[in-house]
């Protein structure tokens, strides 16, 4: 799995299995930070596996654990990560820690409703889990900072104060009535919630989307109290959808074709990104990165396209290809001036280019 980064070095790792992603950040001195969660075969959540595999224990080094969501992606053992780093803040949109909303999923979660593809579930784990150690969730909104560490702020971009309005009020129209069957819950939309965040490291800055769709991304940027500056990191929203396509976001969040990462979807026949969409991201990219550069999920081995190959032997950053598992994009780089970024990959990660390529 590596050695763990320096006292002065920021290091992204995104890690995505076939189904599901986290991130977990190095903002220098030992400080980490855990952004959503994917499990193993085993239900282990995976970011905790990646800092043991290194040498770090979790329940000392992890200072913050964000839930961006509660799409199962995206949350998928995010209780026992609280569970095991009882010294980490736990954050989530400022909508989900209103009782209303917990109350909710009181009820989902006993009697009426279980919604078992909405992350429910391990909302109610974490936020029993909160009240046992008497811990206040911190809030997550738009333009609030949610945690520093030295010269290192991480700023929640998202959700607006009205998508927060307008999430409350719909909370009333989906509580189960006695009696009635369970459901899913379609009228509360988790990506509208979705926890976009922007990393300011002094030198650099790096912008992860989360599930944001359009709407939301239009509200930043109209928004002129969020974090100035641009981003050279994009971790792409909702796995490159067309949905979460903002133009303006290119323009004005990002450096010119700055670096890429994203991690695939895939539901029965259906995945993400599309072929289009891979296009479109890498029209905008310097590099672009992917968990699993494999639309349909096969575990054989690729060969890269010669011109990926001559395109990254030529590129500036520094790239190593890991063997082990689970799938991995690292990205690090020193916090003094002028430092470069360097990429490591491990599994079935790859560039996007041989997404493109299939």
């Amino acid at each position: 799995m590596g050695i763990p980064p320096g006292e002065r070095e920021f290091e992204l790792a995104l890690i995505g299995p076939g189904y599901g992603e986290s991130i977990v950040l190095h903002l220098g001195a030992g400080q980490w930070i855990i952004v959503d969660s994917c499990t193993d075969v085993d239900g282990q959540p995976r970011a905790l596996s990646f800092l043991r595999d290194m040498g770090v224990d979790p329940g000392r080094a992890v200072a913050l654990i964000l839930a961006t969501h509660w799409h199962d992606d995206h949350i998928q053992g995010i209780a026992r990560i609280v569970e095991e780093c009882p010294s980490a803040q736990f954050c989530c949109a400022a909508a989900l820690c209103r009782k209303e909303f917990v109350a909710l999923v009181g009820a989902l979660q006993g009697k009426h409703l279980s919604a078992p593809g909405s992350g429910l579930r391990e909302l109610y784990g974490v936020f029993s889990l909160l009240t046992e150690k008497g811990q206040t969730p911190t809030h997550a909104l738009a333009n609030r900072v949610v945690f520093r560490h030295e010269s290192c702020a991480v700023s929640a971009l998202s959700p607006s104060d009205e998508v927060y309005q307008r999430f409350l009020v719909n909370i009333g129209e989906v509580i189960p009535g006695l009696g009635e069957r369970k459901a899913r819950i379609p009228s509360l939309s988790p990506n509208e919630a979705s926890v976009a965040l922007w990393i300011d490291a002094g030198e650099f800055s790096l912008l992860l989307g989360a599930d944001l769709e359009r709407r939301g991304w239009k509200s930043i940027l109209k928004d002129e109290a969020r974090p100035a500056g641009k981003a050279s990191v994009f971790k792409i929203p909702h796995h490159g959808s067309r949905n979460a396509h903002e133009p303006g976001v290119w323009n004005q969040l990002l450096e010119e074709r700055p670096m890429a990462v994203l991690a695939p979807w895939r539901l029965g026949g259906s995945s993400l990104p599309t072929r289009a969409d891979a296009e479109r991201i890498l029209s905008h990219s310097g590099e672009a990165w992917i968990t699993n550069a494999d639309p349909k999920g096969r575990s054989s081995p690729r060969r890269s396209h010669r011109a990926v190959e001559r395109t990254m032997r030529e590129s500036p950053v520094r790239t190593r290809t890991l063997d082990s598992d689970p799938s991995m994009i690292r990205l690090r780089r020193g916090l003094a001036p002028g430092a470069a970024w360097s990429v490591e990959l491990s599994g079935k990660a790859s560039s996007l280019e041989n997404y493109r390529v299939q």
